[in-house]
């Protein structure tokens, strides 16, 4: 007992730690609807699977070493998996600011994605986004990021753990600005509709045209231009889920010191 090898031991302890980790902040397995036990059923035999591909492991000598080792696997697995969150989430973005423009503040549900509460649209196409997620593979995707991610930066050489901080606020600019892009032109819909009817209500103060019939055309134009334009939301958030291998990358370099 006294002369066990403990190395096959630590090393998947590590390897655990960053694939569980990366699942957990995915936009799927991530979600609160998805029990526990599914995600130890996906996290575990894939941590086996990448155990053989964490050669030059540092591992750690003492308990404190241990403790600091797995939680930089685990910053650096939480990265990658919420930088790909965080890309699906700009037609969601688009979808909750044109909710609130055209009136729809007040049909909020409980999205089954993320278990908060939100707009009706943007559950919708929170639920659109995460079928274009598994249409481009990303999910084979995310299990090639892990494994080159053994290559590139071996459990235990995380030096600096605050190397994703960077990516992960340039990519949190960069999906809100897509995402007010995106719902612009319907922002600039609903603007222009409420401005003729201001305009009409008071050449006619007697109609109370907004009160009346408004707010129901500009649900109903809103919710009818956001369906007709949904596929090219889609297309735009596919092009950006394509390009998201990049910013991961750079976090696993970051990481490391490079």
């Amino acid at each position: 007992m006294e002369n066990m090898d403990l190395t096959p031991f630590l090393v998947g302890i590590l390897v655990f730690a960053r694939v569980s980790a990366m699942f957990m902040a995915l936009p799927v397995t991530g979600n609160a609807g998805v029990p526990r036990p599914v995600r130890m059923a996906i996290c575990l035999p894939l941590a086996a699977v990448m155990v053989p591909a964490a050669e030059g492991a540092r591992l750690p000598v003492t308990i404190p070493e241990l403790v600091a080792t797995v939680a930089g696997e685990v910053v650096l697995g939480v990265a990658m998996g919420f930088t790909l969150a965080l890309l699906t989430g700009a037609v969601s973005t688009a979808s909750e600011i044109i909710s609130n423009k055209i009136g729809l503040t007040m049909s909020s549900m409980l999205d089954p994605m993320t278990g908060a509460h939100g707009s009706t649209l943007a559950a919708l196409a929170q639920l659109l986004a995460t079928g274009v997620f598994f249409a481009l593979d990303m999910h084979l995707g995310c299990v090639r990021a892990l494994g080159e991610s053994f290559h590139a930066l071996p459990p235990g050489h995380v030096t600096d753990p605050l190397g994703a901080a960077t990516v992960l606020f340039e990519v949190a600019n960069n999906v809100f600005r897509l995402g007010v892009q995106l719902a612009g032109p319907l922002i600039a819909f609903a603007l222009m509709l409420n401005l003729a009817l201001l305009v009409i209500g008071r050449m006619a103060p007697g109609l109370q045209l907004f009160f009346s019939i408004g707010m129901s055309f500009t649900i109903v134009a809103g919710i009818v231009l956001l369906g007709a334009a949904l596929p090219a939301m889609l297309h735009v958030e596919a092009v950006a889920l394509q390009g998201a291998w990049e910013p991961v990358h750079r976090i696993i370099r970051g990481m490391g010191g490079g």
